[in-house]
């Protein structure tokens, strides 16, 4: 009993390993997550946000004084010599807003396209400068928003709707194709971020009315690539360290960007650090300055964004590259001699007389019965005349680790298990025939292994053509929607035998 309880001791562990550590990454994500961003938005005050004046020198100043004393490092101000000139200054995103303090009145300029967050930030502090003056307050919006898209909200919210799926493909891609053809792995995320760009465009155009589709279609292939690609790349050099896209993508990324009312300058100091680095952010801001300020300000946006990109594309080119596949090693199996069996004398010209030609057959193999019945026939085959038996194991999955990576030592025994399990039944069937064999272990997709090992034999035997040997399953389910052999029919140059 004593024993046995130990065992069970050491087996727990091990079992609940994985789910441990996802319930403690789920917590820490939520917290980090939790504390970063209430830590943005739950007491939002401006810092330096650039606001113009127009006025004499003594109103400018009586105006920034007061201000600065009611809220210190709040604003910092620009003068401007016209109300026109103010505004061509809210126009080119020099400004989020103006006070024009020449005549009788006090006229706040300000756009609510620019988000809502400055516009009340200002409409705040100036409606209390100008009553304390004793003069009335005018406020003009001088770039509104579309009557489709009445807060001007729908920017952020497309680029985040695209973030988080950018962020997940980035991550499936590099487990799914870590096996797949190398340029595949840069080849998916670029194909699937120019998708991504002119579906969401499309969708966006047709609900919140943005117009301008090339260019924001354009932004937003680039920013879903700046994700993806990034996040594929961090997969590809260790699954666990896609929860580095996580937190700087979505955990810092979102509060950073200053959210659907642009407060970006209203956040702490070292998330306001990170808003001109971070994607979504500057995807909100680029798309915000296309659809309502003619582009202007947009050209360091879209560099960082390309610059993002281009280090994912490149990282993951370098990687693939440096991080090609090992060869399989070929284990040669001699089995115990037989004896051999008493020659007998022959007739010139008979058939007993002419020497049966080689040939090599290259068997797939997987323990199944149709499998075994293949092998078997091979094996046979090869008792009666010359020839090489090569046995190939195809090990391949779609996904070779688990997204959080804890995991990931369990299912590499397991495969390992199943693939020396494999190896034994292939040795055993070959023993029992008393034929030499070759086994080797692939780590591709059934018909690429078969049809990647015939190749190579092919190539170091010219004259030698090679037999891929086959078992068919009578399984109604691979009748229907194809098996290993129709497979190998299809793309093979070789000549195929299915062994019923």
């Amino acid at each position: 009993m004593a024993a046995r309880h130990a065992g069970g001791g050491r087996r727990f562990p091990a079992r609940y390993r994985a789910l441990a550590g996802f319930i403690v990454a789920s917590a820490a994500f939520v917290a980090i997550f939790v504390a970063v961003t209430l830590s943005a938005f739950h007491k939002p005050t401006p810092h330096d946000l650039p606001v113009g004046i127009v006025g004499s020198a003594a109103v400018t100043a009586q105006v920034e004084h007061g201000l600065d004393s009611a809220a210190p490092g709040a604003f910092s101000f620009r003068s401007y010599p016209s109300g026109a000139s103010a505004t061509t200054g809210i126009a080119q995103r020099e400004i989020n807003g103006a006070l024009v303090a020449s005549g009788a009145n006090l006229r706040l300029l300000v756009t609510q396209a620019g988000g809502t967050g400055p516009e009340q930030a200002l409409i705040g502090a100036f409606t209390a400068a100008a009553a304390r003056t004793g003069r009335p307050l005018v406020v003009s919006d001088v770039v509104p928003p579309r009557a489709t898209d009445t807060q001007a909200l729908s920017s952020w919210f497309l680029v985040l709707s695209v973030l988080i799926p950018s962020l997940a493909a980035g991550s499936a891609s590099a487990l799914a194709l870590r096996r797949a053809p190398r340029a595949w792995s840069y080849a998916v995320p670029v194909a699937g971020a120019v998708v991504a760009g002119l579906a969401a465009t499309a969708i966006a155009d047709a609900i919140a009315g943005l117009g301008n589709y090339a260019a924001i279609a354009g932004i937003v292939a680039l920013l879903s690539l700046a994700v993806a690609a990034p996040t594929a790349l961090l997969a590809r050099i260790r699954p666990p360290l896609v929860a580095l896209a996580v937190l700087a993508f979505i955990v810092f990324g979102i509060p950073s960007s200053g959210g659907p009312a642009n407060l970006a300058n209203f956040i702490p100091g070292f998330l306001r650090a990170l808003n001109p680095v971070l994607p979504l952010g500057l995807a909100a801001s680029a798309i915000r300055n296309v659809v309502y300020f003619g582009g202007h300000a947009t050209t360091p946006q879209i560099w960082t964004l390309a610059a993002w990109a281009l280090a994912g594309v490149v990282g993951l080119v370098s990687i693939t590259a440096l991080r090609r596949p090992s060869p399989a090693l070929t284990q040669l199996v001699i089995p115990p001699l037989v004896p051999a069996e008493p020659a007998r004398a022959s007739v010139p010209g008979s058939p007993d007389s002419r020497v049966a030609e080689s040939v090599t057959l290259v068997v797939g193999f997987d323990n199944s019965e149709p499998a075994r019945r293949a092998l078997i026939w091979g094996t046979d085959l090869l008792r009666t005349r010359p020839g090489a038996l090569h046995v190939i194991y195809a090990d391949h999955v779609a996904i070779d680790s688990d997204l959080s990576g804890f995991g990931r030592a369990q299912m590499d025994e397991t495969r390992d298990e199943k693939a020396a399990s494999v190896a034994e039944a292939a040795k055993e069937i070959a023993a029992a025939a008393g034929t030499p064999y070759t086994f080797e272990r692939r780590q591709e997709a059934p018909e690429d292994a078969i049809l990647g090992a015939a190749g190579t034999y092919a190539a170091a035997e010219p004259a030698n053509t090679p037999i891929i040997v086959s078992g068919r399953s009578h399984h109604v389910p691979h009748r229907v929607i194809g098996s290993v052999p129709v497979g190998l029919m299809h793309q093979s140059p070789y000549p195929i035998v299915t062994i019923p």
